[in-house]
């Protein structure tokens, strides 16, 4: 017996490159899988998706992968950004007859100018994301089969404390249509002395079938 909710982690260090994985599931009809992956690592969508359904059959499944490359970065240049910046710092200049002109410093601060350089995946890379992804499966598995162990525990103990009440219930329910009668016929006798009038004799026919509605009623068969 597994739970349905669960936290794994993987993690995998290369030449160049350390990777982390976390996966996370929370209780659903059907597999629903939700991948928090960045460009890069596009292009691994499919396998990782068979990699969770190969363990997994339902439930919601949220997985993140972080990819941390630990050599030299290169950069690109965000031309269209940094084109457009000029010619608009040109016209300001321009429309306002301002001095000065746009400098390197002022290009390298500006958002966006300067991206990370898409190098692609090695082969490498490629089985140490793999490796964690299914690592970090295994954790959440291990995590799912203790949760559900634990819920088996609780409901192994509910069921023997209600099989220990199973007689004392079925005990007091033997003398349940004997109670109802009593209890029905002290509340008409009441009612009935409550109008001060005279004694009124009392349909037992009428009230057996007003007792036996009311056993039906609260039959815990």
């Amino acid at each position: 017996m597994k739970s349905m909710t669960g936290f794994g982690r993987g993690t995998v260090a290369g030449e160049g490159f350390k990777v982390a994985v976390e996966i996370k599931t929370v209780n659903n009809r059907y597999l629903d899988i939700h991948l928090r992956l960045n460009q890069e690592l596009s292009s691994l969508e499919m396998n990782i998706r068979k990699l969770i359904s190969a363990r997994l059959s339902r439930g919601r499944v949220d997985l993140s992968i972080s990819l941390e490359r630990n050599g030299a970065t290169n950069y690109e240049i965000n031309r269209p950004l940094v084109t457009g910046y000029i010619n608009v710092m040109r016209e300001i200049q321009k429309e306002f007859n301002l001095a000065g002109d746009v400098d390197v410093n002022s290009l390298a601060r500006l958002p966006g100018a300067l991206t990370t350089a898409r190098d692609g995946l090695d082969e490498e890379s490629v089985i140490g994301i793999e490796r964690a992804v299914t690592e970090a499966i295994e954790d959440l598995e291990h995590m799912r089969e203790s949760e559900g162990a634990a819920l088996a525990d609780e409901m192994r103990n509910r069921l023997a404390k209600i099989e220990a009440e199973v007689p004392v219930i079925e005990n007091a329910a033997a003398g349940l249509v004997d109670a109802y009668r009593q209890r029905l016929q002290k509340r008409i006798g009441e009612l009935v002395s409550r109008g001060g009038g005279p004694a009124v004799d009392l349909d037992a026919g009428r009230l057996a079938q007003e007792v036996a509605y009311l056993a039906d009623r609260s039959d815990i068969s």
